[in-house]
């Protein structure tokens, strides 16, 4: 197309409600006050920000009718905005303190730190190429050899390959005897089941984090609506009004008070950031676990291979034994 002249037109498509959560996280990240939030969506998306009887409502460039906050969602309304502009001047603050009074490192790790402020905690996956090492097939098994004579010509040829390829194979891993692959097996076995664990564990650490953050934001959501609960001189109608908001809030206040064993509440901006840094494990965990699988199943094609060699070799070796008796 557009050797022709043509220009293709925009492939990705984005909501006008996904457009706004985007922008608003992307401005929240680093707004420290609703006016420098307001400044961040005008210039950088043309985004219109409004602030009425204390709640949030954005105006997508596109359209004429406002979006309430909570029509986006618990992080895009006053509380947990508010929240995040305080976390964001506070974390501007502590990082000039450190510019300002630079520590001295007391211990070696932290030394390591010092120099290599861009290290990171996430380890190296397992490298592992791929060899192109196929099963043996044993013809006396296949179906299809003995139907086909043809056939069998070819998977015997296939098989000569394979078990070249697989003497080539321990040769060149430096395997000294049939003890020293098979405890190369059981290492990668064990390798790979570690991962697998490692992994898994990983995965249950995001999914509580996430519902921290889940109920993070609902508890921020609601708590106004608590204290004005707790403020109001006719609580059992002002209940039986907001019923559904409290009874969030409960729920989301009981469930962190669970999750954190009586310590103070993490914020939601150290709760995006384990997320982030348990993403990023998770992901290279992944790739680990791939290879160190692939790795002990390659392992495990060479052993049958092995198993089919020694298995031939001892048939023909009985086979001139019985010759010679005859």
């Amino acid at each position: 197309m557009l050797e022709d002249g043509i220009t293709p037109k925009e492939t990705r498509y984005q909501t006008e409600k996904q457009f706004l959560q985007d922008a608003i996280d992307d401005a929240a990240s680093t707004a420290k006050s609703p006016e420098e939030f307001a400044q961040i969506l005008d210039k950088k998306y043309h985004i219109i920000f409004k602030i009425s009887r204390n709640r949030y409502s954005y105006l997508h460039p596109g359209r004429k009718k406002y979006i309430t906050g909570r029509n986006l969602g618990t992080r895009y309304e006053e509380d947990f905005l508010l929240q995040t502009f305080k976390e964001n001047a506070k974390s501007l603050s502590d990082r000039k303190m450190k510019i300002e009074e630079p520590q001295i490192p007391n211990t070696v790790k932290d030394l390591q730190t010092a120099l290599s402020p861009d290290a990171s905690d996430i380890p190296v996956p397992f490298i592992f190429i791929k060899s192109d090492l196929r099963l043996v097939i044993d013809l006396q098994t296949c179906i299809k050899a003995q139907q086909s004579e043809a056939y069998a010509q070819k998977v015997k040829l296939s098989n000569l390959k394979q078990m070249a390829q697989t003497v080539a194979y321990i040769q060149e891993h430096g395997y000294n005897s049939l003890e020293d692959f098979h405890t190369a097996l059981e290492q990668a076995s064990d390798q790979a089941s570690a991962a697998r664990k490692s992994l898994k564990d990983t995965e249950q650490q995001l999914k509580d984090v996430n519902e921290q953050i889940h109920f993070t934001g609902q508890y921020l959501a609601y708590k106004n609506v608590y204290a004005d609960y707790r403020k109001s001189r006719t609580k059992d109608k002002f209940y039986e009004e907001h019923r559904a908001e409290l009874s969030l809030y409960d729920t989301a206040l009981r469930t962190l008070k669970e999750k954190s064993s009586g310590n103070k509440l993490p914020s939601m901006k150290a709760l995006y950031a384990e997320k982030d840094r348990l993403t990023e494990l998770r992901d290279t965990q992944r790739e680990d676990f791939s290879n160190r699988r692939d790795y002990e199943w390659e392992l495990h094609t060479v052993s049958a291979n092995i198993d089919m060699i020694l298995g031939k070799s001892h048939e023909l070796e009985q086979q001139i034994k019985k010759e010679q008796n005859l």
